[in-house]
């Protein structure tokens, strides 16, 4: 028969109650009374019984039962390290009496222990003995300093501002850092402690002018510097850029508020000035890459696509798993049309961004005029989730329709919709779906669905009134719609291009060919050339519709939109 094994922690307490008992006096002979050894005996077994109950009582969570089982036993035992142990888990189970009873054993039995006289000032506080508590906090900070200094003392000023953190919401916490950082007028640590605890205890203004007497101690202190500014940020986010400017022009190797201050101007979307200050710490930390990364996200956010190639890649050399890095990398050479690089990187991208880089590499395709291969391509990519699922229809859609395969562009787009209606990217692909496939009320019914989800969103405003306008339906209505979709995004080509052929449609040829030159400038689309041609024919400037026509049927000849206008004025 198999023997059964005690668990680890027990015979870990085993050995604990073993020492427990070397407590009897060891001059005694080893033949002793037949009382005493059934003394030790009871003794042995009591103290097992409530280590065993603690250990398990903590192991399920159990604190207050752990707590109770440990107290038990340091009492019954008088052993130290079990009466610090016992106290330090009571305070934190909030067992405040228990825990003020073991802390004055603890304190008896070591008085010049800092540590214990914390643990019974903070047992002290928990039953609201606050000015004992104050007394007995001074006398551990008074200890430390004669023990060890300044230094040993700032350590102790952190470690009590902790115990009192666990108090709150209860104001006393901060009157009783007050008092104490008074002690110590000239340390500045003391105010430190006492503006991170009103900060953390939602009392601003104590903290502001605690820690703005700290850096009047120490004007260059770093960590005074960050803190300060974090106090500001909930009041005034301008005032704490103020403050951290002001610093840094004054300590410009602060690299921590340095970041800190970075940071913050990425939550307000300062792009360059947040560039402007990661261009810095990554001068101070170049092997870092999460700033390097952090610098070429920035660079990349502010177009400047060959700094942020320089972050990124230095970065990628420091983590070569970084699939994000490598994303963007191909993003980067892709943008620039270097499309062999960019398929090098998209291919080296792992979990979790594989999905992304396969779409991407797919999508690719289409920009080297190949959309066969690029629906082939995207046919091999496996979606894991419903939103991969999405993303992965909208980029098949987007092949089909460059194919003129707009059937089966919306049955993939139906497909995807089933469960996911509420989806806008794929209503938005449906209708222009519908739209091509010559089914306008269906195309104009789900654009209306659209609009009334993002009643101030360009596109879908550009969307239905291009649908209007171009199958000559509600022209002015479809007008207002993209002046006003222009007027929130004035630089899109796609919207001046559907104000000028509205205005085309109407008539209006002077204002329609002023409107899509700006559009051809902006995006030498073949669609917006073949309007324009339009235009220019209808005001009699016919030579120059040709040129127009002729310049885009060189790079696009399969587009119907500027072959139908060419059939159209032989």
């Amino acid at each position: 028969m198999m023997r059964r094994m005690l668990p680890l922690a027990w015979v870990g307490m085993a050995g604990l109650l073993a020492g427990c008992a070397t407590m009897t006096s060891p001059s005694k002979p080893a033949a002793s009374s037949a009382r005493a050894q059934v003394s030790v005996s009871d003794l042995k077994d009591k103290l097992f019984y409530h280590v065993l109950v603690g250990d398990i009582a903590g192991q399920q969570g159990r604190l207050g039962e752990a707590a109770h089982a440990f107290g038990q036993a340091a009492q019954e035992s008088g052993d130290r390290g079990l009466t610090r142990r016992s106290a330090l888990l009571s305070l934190y189970a909030r067992r405040y009496v228990q825990a003020h009873q073991l802390a004055r054993l603890w304190v008896h039995e070591a008085p010049a222990s800092a540590g214990a006289l914390e643990a019974l000032a903070d047992a002290n506080l928990g039953l609201r003995h606050v000015a004992l508590s104050e007394q007995q906090f001074e006398r551990a900070l008074a200890l430390v300093t004669v023990h060890e200094g300044p230094g040993g003392r700032a350590f102790a000023f952190e470690h009590i501002a902790t115990l009192l953190l666990r108090h709150r919401p209860s104001p006393q916490v901060v009157v009783v850092m007050r008092a104490l950082s008074q002690h110590y007028p000239r340390d500045a640590v003391g105010d430190y402690a006492l503006a991170d605890l009103a900060r953390q205890s939602h009392h601003p203004h104590q903290a502001l002018r605690a820690i703005n007497r700290a850096l009047v101690l120490k004007p260059y202190w770093e960590d005074a510097a960050v803190l300060k500014a974090r106090i500001l940020w909930a009041q005034s986010p301008a005032a704490a850029l103020h403050f951290s400017h002001q610093f840094l022009q004054a300590n410009p190797e602060a690299t921590r508020l340095r970041l800190d201050y970075a940071r913050r101007l990425v939550s307000l979307q300062y792009w360059q000035k947040a560039l402007a200050q990661f261009q810095v710490i990554a001068e101070a930390a170049p092997n870092d890459p999460q700033v390097l990364y952090a610098a070429g996200l920035l660079a990349l956010r502010t177009h400047k696509p060959l700094l942020a190639r320089k972050y990124l890649k230095r970065s990628l050399a420091l983590a070569p798993a970084d699939s994000h890095a490598k994303l963007y990398l191909g993003e980067i050479a892709e943008r620039a049309r270097r499309f062999a690089r960019a398929r090098y990187y998209y291919r080296e991208v792992g979990p979790p961004y594989r999905f992304d880089a396969a779409v991407r590499l797919g999508l690719m395709f289409l920009k080297e005029g190949r959309p066969l291969l690029a629906s082939q391509k995207l046919a091999r990519v496996t979606p894991r989730t419903r939103t991969e699922e999405v993303t992965l229809a909208l980029a098949r859609n987007q092949v089909l329709v460059t194919l003129h395969r707009y059937n089966e562009g919306l049955k993939v787009v139906s497909r995807a919709m089933v469960g996911t209606e509420h989806r806008s990217g794929l209503l938005y692909a449906r209708a222009l779906d519908e739209e091509k496939l010559g089914q306008q009320s269906a195309a104009v019914r789900d654009l209306k669905v659209l609009l009334a989800r993002h009643p101030y969103d360009p596109v879908a405003l550009n969307a239905l009134g291009y649908t209007l306008i171009n199958h000559g339906h509600h022209l002015r209505r479809g007008l207002v719609l993209v002046r006003k979709a222009l007027v929130l995004d004035p630089k899109s080509p796609y919207i001046l291009d559907s104000v000028g052929w509205a205005y085309y449609r109407l008539g209006q040829f002077r204002a329609a060919v002023s409107y899509l030159r700006k559009a051809l400038v902006l995006s030498h689309d073949p669609t917006i050339a073949a309007h324009l041609g339009a235009a220019l024919w209808a005001q009699g400037e016919r030579i120059e519709a040709l040129q127009v026509w002729r310049a885009a049927l060189v790079k696009s000849p399969d587009n119907p939109a500027l072959k139908a206008q060419i059939a159209r004025h032989p």
